[in-house]
């Protein structure tokens, strides 16, 4: 029978679910490079502390590795160092990998393994062209990638922009899955929303207050949105290094409300309090996770174009509007469409947001894996 191992860096808040789905389906275990702190989880841009308020490993097998890196960290390629992760598989019987990235030396660790021992790898990231990115550094990666990339057995890509890069990068046609990014939908379940006339829209903006994210943006356009109509409100979720720039930048402004750094639980309560999401971050942004989330929750999005998830999720006036990114002034014009709408027609997003939900979901996941469960060992072709 086979058997997946899975390697990844830390616990994650947006893989644990997925694990949990793909253990009930398949036959694997979860590799660790190791366990931070909520501390080490804070530095990587909260500045504080970060306890997600569930429970990341629970429900599927995992072990944690032994990682040799003085300090440990995800934020650079020898932060997760664990040469013992061949050892680990064999004794756990893995008979195909897949690997959620290539940035960490634990990455290339576990690939080396797989390759020297016959085993069937797959990897899984979510990079897409970065149009700002210097022409040498891509011209090198156009050079080099397809020297790796062609030798895993596939390679599951999360969007239409990240298989773009895939394929603009010397990955093969052939090798690529579609194993999109997705959220647990039974734990963002919507209850029945109630639309009340009487309360302002209310917008929400959900992350790290960092440079990429662009947060002044949500307020700028937020701000000039609130010259052509007052009823509306927006909601900042989050905590970082901008966030006290962005409190300066609202001063005087009650209609802006920053809630901090909020659980998964306590986000629940957010989304089904408010009307739209905002994504507003710059290419960096590979993907936007919290759009899934905001879906999921039955709500649209105002999401920039710079943004991986933007090709696949917005549909522009069905499951909300895309905006060109650092336009502050299309971002307050969009602001200004998603809340005419609303006041029209409170479900007219809601169709079109149930069909990205079931589309955007982990069975697809489940489909690429089985995929490459089917894969025979090269040495025993």
């Amino acid at each position: 029978m086979p058997k997946l191992g899975i390697v990844v860096s830390h616990p994650i808040q947006y893989y644990a679910p997925l694990f949990r789905y793909l253990a009930r389906n398949v036959d694997l275990e979860v590799f660790y490079g190791y366990h931070p702190t909520p501390e080490q989880v804070g530095n990587s841009g909260f500045g504080i502390p970060v306890d997600w308020g569930i429970d990341l490993l629970d429900g599927y097998p995992y072990r944690f590795l032994t990682n040799q890196a003085a300090p440990p960290s995800t934020e650079r390629f020898r932060g997760v160092d664990t040469p013992g992760i061949g050892a680990e598989m064999t004794t756990s019987g893995v008979t195909h990998c897949l690997i959620l990235g290539w940035n960490l030396k634990s990455y290339w660790q576990a690939f080396t393994y797989c390759l020297t021992h016959g085993i069937p790898a797959a990897a899984r990231g979510d990079s897409q062209i970065n149009p700002a990115e210097r022409q040498l550094k891509s011209l090198g990666r156009r050079l080099l990638y397809p020297l790796f990339l062609r030798r895993y057995a596939r390679i599951l890509y999360v969007g239409k922009r990240n298989r773009d890069y895939l394929l603009r990068n010397g990955a093969r046609a052939e090798q690529l899955l579609f194993s999109p990014h997705a959220v647990d939908h039974e734990f963002w379940r919507p209850q029945p929303r109630i639309h009340s006339t009487s309360r302002a829209i209310r917008f929400l903006w959900v992350a790290k207050f960092i440079a990429k994210k662009r947060p002044e943006d949500a307020i700028r356009g937020f701000l000039r949105a609130l010259r052509e109509r007052a009823d509306l409100e927006l909601w900042m979720v989050g905590t970082g290094e901008c966030e006290q720039d962005c409190r300066s930048l609202a001063t005087g402004e009650a209609r802006v409300r920053f809630l901090g750094f909020r659980t998964q639980p306590e986000l629940c309560e957010i989304y089904q309090a408010t009307d739209c999401l905002l994504l507003t971050s710059d290419a960096r942004e590979t993907w936007g996770l919290v759009t899934n989330e905001a879906m999921a929750m039955g709500i649209p999005a105002v999401v920039s174009d710079a943004c991986g998830c933007s090709e696949d999720l917005i549909q522009d006036g069905k499951t909300g509007f895309r905006y060109r990114v650092f336009d502050t002034d299309a971002l307050a014009s969009r602001i200004l469409q998603v809340t005419d709408t609303l006041t029209q027609d409170p479900e007219h997003f809601a169709t079109d947001i149930s069909r990205i939900n079931q589309t955007y979901s982990f069975s697809q996941s489940l489909n690429a894996i089985e995929t490459l469960l089917r894969e025979s060992s090269p040495a025993r072709k």
